[in-house]
Parts: C-alpha cells; structure tokens; sequence
C-alpha cells in the first residue's frame, strides 16, 4: 500500500438549528464554519458583501493619485509578474483604467529579467514617458528599485499580496492585505484581488460601483491560478467570476473558451476549468516566451489579432507540456540513480531545466515522493541558478531559507512554495545545509502523506441529493477543497488498468446491494497487484456528478485504497439513517408526458416506483431506494412526493423532485379513547406512554385542570406535546406552543409571546401570567414553580443499576444497547427485557422509557 495517514476531521456531534444534512455541516465544521452567520455568508455571500476596498491602507491615496493622473493626462504604467496571476492584474488595471479614461500603458518583464521590478525597466518606462507606476502581484520587497523610481521623478503604488519581510518600502502608496495597519484583517488575496481592491474603490468614488464587477472573471482566473486560499473575499470572487466566465466580456477569452470547451455558453465553470485547462494557456507565454501576448488577448478588441494569440497560446502550451514532461522524466532519472529521494529534501539541478517549468516539476516529484524539492536550472554563463521549491506540510520552506539566506542572490516565496537565484558555486553547500535544517524540524512520520477525510458516508448516501447539496460549497480548491469522503469493508470487481499507457485503474464498487460503476484512481498502475489481492477494501474519494444521455451519473475519484480491518459496523448506518434529512431532492427518468403531476411513491416487489394514479411512471436510483426502503422498515417512515420541475431531453424527461417526510396524521375515530390510541401508536407505536406523560394527560383530558409538569427534556417533552397538539388538530381547534428559545415542533403553531385566541397553550420552560381558563394551559419546567391555579406534577423515577447512560459515541462497541436512533423493534426489544439483561447502555433518551 501506499505510504499514507488517514485523518478524520469530521467532528462528532456537530449541532445546528439549520436544517442540513449532517454531512454537509462537518465538511463546513472542517473548513471553520459553524454559526448561522457563517453558514449563511459562505453560502450566499455575494459581490455586496465584499470587504469594504478603502479598509485596506493606502487604498485612500491610491484613488486621489489616480484621479489626479486622469485630470492632468499623466502616463500610468501597470507594472506585472510574468505568471497568471501578473498577467490577470495588469489586464484588469490596464481595462479598467483605460475605461474611465485614464492614459494607461503596462509592462511585463521577460522571465530572463527575473521577478519584480526591475532597474532597466523602470529606466524604461521613464524614458517613454511615465508618470506613474503600479506594481501588480511585485514590488513590496523592491525597496532599491522603488528609490530609483522616485530618484526619476516618477511615483509608484505597490499593490502586491506577498509576505513583507523587509518593512515597507517607501513608495506612494502601498496597498497589501498583509499589512497590519489595514483595518481589516482578511490576509488571503491574490495579486488579482488586490489589484481590484484598489480598481472598487476607483469605481466606488466615480459612483460605477456596479461597473467593477463586470472584471470578476479576470480576477477569478488570476485568484485560482495563484492558489490562495477560497475562504471569504477570494470566494466571493471566484464564484461569481466563475459565472461570468460562459458569457465574458473580453474578445479574446471569450474566443479562447469557445475554443477550447464544448458548448461553453451552457456550461457551469469551476476551479478545475481554470487550474488545469485555461490557466496554463495564459501561463505558457511567460514560462516560454513572452507573457504580454496573454495581456493582449485580454485587453485586446480585435477578432482577428485574438484569434492569431489563441493559435499561438495554444502552441506554446503543447510546447510546454513537451519540455516540461522532458524535464519531469530527467528529474526523476536522476533522482532514481542518485538515490535522492532517500534524503530529506530532493534538490535536483541541471543546465538543461527550463525555468518555466521547474515549478510545475517540482510540484509533481513532490506528489510522487512526499518530500520537499527543489528543482534548479544551472545558468553557466551566467554564474547562477535559479530554483523553484515546493513543500510538504509541517515544512515551511521560506523558513529553510531564511535560515541559510547568505547563500542566495535573491529569493522569496511562502511556506509551501519559494523561488531563489544562487551563485553556482553555493548549490552543493546548500543542498547539505537544507538537509540538515530538515533534519532537525520534520520526522519520520512528517514524510507520510496525510490523507484528510472530511467524514465517512454510507454507500447509499452517493446520491443526487449529497451531490447537489455538495455543489452548494463550491467554488472548491485551496482553503476549501473538495470534500474527501470514506467508505469502510467495500467490494470491487472488473478491476482493470486503463488510460494510454496503463497508468490509471478502474473498478466498479459495491456495497449493501448498492453498484457504483468505472470508479478511476488516476496514476495508480503501482498499485495493481497490491489491490488484486485484496477481497475487501477501505476507500478515499472525491465525488462528482456528471451527465450522460441525458441522465445523471455518480462518479467516484479515487485518492487512497487501504486493506478492510474495520469491523463491519452497522449500528453508525442505522444512526446515519435515523438522521436522514428532509426533504431529499432527487431525480427520476421517464418517457411518459406526466399530465398529472400529482406523484406518490410505492413500494412493491422490493423496488420503489413513482406511481401516477395507479401507473408505475418511473424509478428511484439505488441509493435513494435503499434509503427509503429501510426507513420505512425500521421507523416506519412514510413519503411524499412534489415536482419541481420537468425538463424534456432527447432521450427522456427529467423529472426533478423533492421526497417529503409525509407527517400527517389521519384518524377516523368517533370515540376519543380511540383518538388517543391512533395518536399513540402514530407517535411512540407498541411503546406506551411513562409515568409524567399518563399523568400530564390524565390531569388534562380526565381532570380538566391547568397543569404544571416538572419533567426533564429526555422525559419526552417532544411526544407530550404533539399529543395534545395533534388532539386538538383532530377536533378542530388550536393549541398554541410557547417557548422563549428556538424550538421545532410538528402539529403545533410556535410563539415566543403569548397570543390570544387559541383554544390550549402549552408554555416551555417560561411562564407569564396570562387569563386563562380552566384545562387550557400546561406549563412544562425543567425547575421547581410554584404556580397559582396550576395543578403540579413532579416526575418521578428511577435509573436501574443494570442502565448505564453513555455518550452516543461510547454505544458502537456495546451490546445491549438503547438509542431513540434504533430501529422501533430493536428499542422495543430492549424496553421488553429492561429488567432481565445485566448491563445495558444508552443515551440520556434511555430515560424516556424508565
């Protein structure tokens, strides 16, 4: 197997009083998220609730500056970094600028000019003219070059998102999220993002708010590509650039993607159509040529020269796929014949590297072998080398070289990833003393690769309900990546290695009754034999829905494989089934013109059917019938169907629609002590009533008296009060439920204030002094009151020495046991041996029964 760590971040008993899936709340617990407010935000937030620009410092004088250019016809130069993220910045200033009327030019070094500003460039720029300079994605560690600027004469704004190891340079002004002065304290933009900071607070001033988000798609490219992390502001602007992408306003992206994408009008772009098909296209040209032939096709207006930069954009990319794949298999020679990866950290370093690609190598010898790298392209005429480093965690590579920073001409970077020029010379002493600075902060078990899961999920739960709520979270990617599930003692059969070469595996996956087909595990041909071997299975995979002919299909991604050793424990399923959360939106396929779309579910020879009058419409997938099948079986759960909507395909109809908990409660009795027996056996079923609930009914249906019952939660607070809420609703008259905490309730209107009218009140843990007659108020207290005109009933009972009362958690590796998320037979199997079984187990909900 592979060298790999599973970790659970799910979190247990994760409590909301939002009505989501319990899934979905431990992927947003996971990623920090656990209020109302922030589940709201993440989920809803939009353009409207991005940060206020003029919180970031300087961003004040960056607009006045800018003004006063517009007024006075000054030359504005955007100054960019040669990568997607650079690129994505000085197309959004140069636009957005050059729309309200600003005399704006930019400039983008060469990669052999190195990154950032640059003396000869500034010199340049000067020489043509310039009054001003912005700094894209550069400039907070210029200081020298910043001084040479303002010696010309000329000012310069930095706007720059990298870490300000060196103080803040003395420029015009500087805007930097990382800026401790800044009044707020969001540290995560991209070079993009902060760029368009600095372009809302412009466009806020002239009052063209609305006019700025129109270059959203363009941030969202840059912020992808740079791999900030998708939280807060970066997600807000990510998600709506993602839906701008299939309609951009820009000539020449809007060309490419039609190029490049089947049908992209009517496609849902995500991080993956950035990161991995349309990002390297704009970062081909600065890796292997020039990167503002990828401005201009951003800034540029006509059809034809676009079409002639997409030709060439593609070329370069297809030319660097070829050296970089070149380089990769020479890298890993050399790694394999050096035995380099027994070290601490890979260095690898050669004069035939190209340095526009050694990061992207870098990044692939880091998942191959988990261990930091460094890849190096050897300049001889030079005297240099110039390096790409990319990290594993728990190794913070800007701190290694911070550590060792005498042997560099120049470098910087972050915690995973960094860049430096060394004199040729130093390469071997630093490739000794970066092993040893690994030696003394990462250990053996740091060199595992950690496999993060999110939460285990039954099988039955990879369905299009969990897809659909699942692609709410998305944008997905860096800070919020997609969610990693489990599953635990899984059959796989036709396991095949599959792709040109043989290197990917394939497999269909089965569990419960339950097949999920052509399961992929991607650059895995290592793994055949080992898997073969195997009978059952631990799985980690990404989910994904996709369509084909005209029907949805779940697609399992595979990250890691492991050898079963779990014990097969269906008690975790049961619960999970317990907790199932309606309603459940799912989708069913039919030929038939529905003209009734009044739709119920039967359940007949073993399969759910959707039925129309008496005519089988349709089917459930598996999973969904799984679910509903044992729900009715084990908590004798009834459905409804609503549509929502038809959508008519070539092949079918889709019809989508939502399976409601069917919660009405019918009786046709004449005599009340029939009524009662039909609520009881509708609620609690073969169980009967404990002794505070007899007596708080008695006390009102027989005595006819106001009551005050001192009961505890778990005494079944819930099931006494749907009692009387669903008697009074089969008699025609209202109860009212008082409660000055958020609290659900089937059956019965809810209130935090009294309201006059209603014909029983029942009050919950408060009480108000209130005119009410005689047998139509219940007051239930967890404490003593002494309540005048109330009849009181203290609880009373007793736990027997053979009960244990247990977290819910502490159930799974008991034998007896008592739980409210059993099966009703399995509860009432326990209640019917209370007293005979030596031990038992249970929740505090065990009380309810005593």
């Amino acid at each position: 197997m592979r060298n790999t760590k599973w970790t659970y971040k799910f979190q247990e008993n994760i409590q909301s009083e939002l009505n989501f899936d319990k899934n979905i709340l431990s992927i947003l617990a996971n990623r920090g998220i656990t209020t109302s407010e922030e589940i709201e935000f993440f989920l809803n937030g939009d353009e409207t609730n991005l940060l206020n620009p003029n919180s970031f410092k300087d961003v004040d004088k960056t607009v006045d500056r800018l003004l006063y250019a517009k007024e006075t016809n000054q030359s504005v130069w955007i100054y960019g970094d040669y990568d997607v993220d650079g690129i994505t910045s000085v197309s959004l200033c140069y636009l957005a600028l050059k729309e309200i009327g600003i005399n704006v030019n930019y400039y983008i070094p060469l990669r052999d000019e190195g990154y950032g500003l640059n003396v000869d460039a500034i010199t340049h720029i000067k020489e043509q003219g310039g009054n001003l300079i912005i700094s894209v994605d550069c400039g907070i560690s210029s200081h020298k070059e910043i001084e040479h600027c303002n010696n010309l004469g000329m000012d310069i704004i930095v706007t720059d998102h990298h870490e300000i190891n060196h103080g803040i340079p003395n420029a015009f002004a500087v805007i930097n999220p990382k800026r401790e002065d800044n009044d707020n304290d969001f540290k995560y933009l991209a070079g993009v993002g902060t760029a368009f900071m600095a372009i809302l607070a412009l466009y806020k001033k002239l009052n063209i708010t609305e006019q700025a988000y129109k270059y959203l798609d363009i941030v969202a490219i840059g912020t992808v590509a740079d791999i900030v992390p998708l939280v807060g502001n970066n997600r807000i602007l990510v998600k709506k650039g993602l839906q701008l992408l299939k309609s951009s306003k820009w000539i020449g992206l809007n060309m490419l993607l039609k190029r490049i994408f089947e049908e992209p009008l009517s496609k849902k772009f995500d991080t993956y159509d950035i990161g991995f098909i349309i990002a390297p296209i704009f970062n081909a040209a600065g890796r292997l040529e020039d990167a503002k032939m990828a401005v201009e096709l951003f800034v540029n207006d006509s059809h034809v020269v676009c079409d002639n930069l997409i030709y060439d954009l593609i070329n370069k990319n297809s030319e660097r796929k070829e050296i970089q794949e070149s380089i990769l298999n020479s890298a890993l020679e050399t790694i394999e014949s050096k035995r380099l990866d027994s070290k601490n950290v890979i260095t690898v370093a050669d004069k035939n590297f190209h340095h526009g690609v050694i990061g992207i190598v870098a990044s692939k010898i880091v998942d191959k072998f988990y261990k930091p790298t460094i890849i190096m392209e050897i300049k001889p005429s030079e005297g240099i080398a110039t390096a790409s480093c990319r990290s594993i965690e728990g190794f913070n590579i800007i701190e290694a070289l911070n550590s060792m920073s005498e042997l560099f001409i120049k470098y910087g970077g972050h915690a995973g990833a960094a860049g430096f020029s060394i004199p040729i010379d130093n390469i071997e002493k630093f490739d000794i003393a970066i092993n040893e600075y690994a030696e003394t902060v990462l250990e053996s078990s740091d060199f595992i690769k950690p496999i993060k899961i999110d939460c285990e999920i039954p099988f039955y739960k990879i369905s299009y309900d969990l897809l659909d709520k699942i692609s709410t979270l998305e944008p997905f990617g860096f800070g919020n990546p997609s969610p990693l599930f489990s599953i635990t003692n899984c059959n796989f059969s036709n396991f095949r290695a599959i792709g040109k070469d043989k290197n990917h595996l394939m497999m269909n996956l089965e569990k419960d009754g339950i097949e999920i087909k052509n399961c992929v595990w991607f650059n895995s041909q290592d793994m055949f034999e080992d898997i073969a071997t195997l009978k059952e299975i631990d799985v980690a995979f990404k989910l994904k829905m996709e369509i084909y002919k005209d029907r949805y299909q779940y697609k399992i991604f595979i990250d890691d494989i492991k050898p079963s050793n779990h014990i097969n424990n269906k008690l975790k399923n049961t619960f999970c089934l317990y907790e199932t959360v309606f309603p459940l939106e799912t989708i069913f396929y039919t030929r038939k013109v529905l003209n009734d779309k009044k739709l119920s579910i039967n359940f007949t020879n073993n399969e759910v059917t959707i039925v129309s009058g008496r005519e089988n419409v349709g089917y459930l997938d598996s999973q969904t019938q799984f679910l509903l099948k044992n729900l009715k079986e084990n908590f004798n759960t009834n459905f409804s169907v609503e549509v929502i909507k038809i959508i008519q395909k070539e092949e079918n109809f889709n019809i989508h629609i939502k399976i409601h908990k069917d919660i009405n409660f019918v009786s046709y009795a004449i005599k009340e002590g029939d009524l009662f027996k039909d609520i009881k056996n509708f609620l609690i079923g073969d169980f009967n009533y404990n002794y505070i609930q007899k007596n708080v009914l008695a006390n009102i249906f027989r005595k006819k008296v106001n009551t005050l019952a001192i009961m505890e939660k778990s005494r079944g607070t819930r099931t006494l009060i749907e009692t009387i809420a669903l008697y009074y609703q089969s008699i025609g008259k209202k109860a009212l439920l008082i409660s000055q905490k958020d609290y659900f309730c089937n059956y019965i209107k809810i209130s935090k204030t009294f309201i006059k009218g209603y014909d029983f009140y029942i009050f919950l843990d408060c009480y108000e002094n209130e005119e009410l007659g005689t047998n139509s108020a219940l007051i239930i207290s967890k404490s003593i009151l002494k309540v005048k005109g109330f009849e009181t009933i203290v609880d009373s009972y007793s736990i027997p020495q053979n009960i244990n009362i247990v977290s819910e958690s502490e159930l799974f590796n008991k034998q007896h046991i008592y739980s409210k998320k059993l099966p009703f037979n399995d509860r009432f199997e326990i209640l019917k041996n209370l007293n005979t079984l030596s031990e038992i187990y249970g929740t505090e909900d065990i009380k309810v029964i005593l």
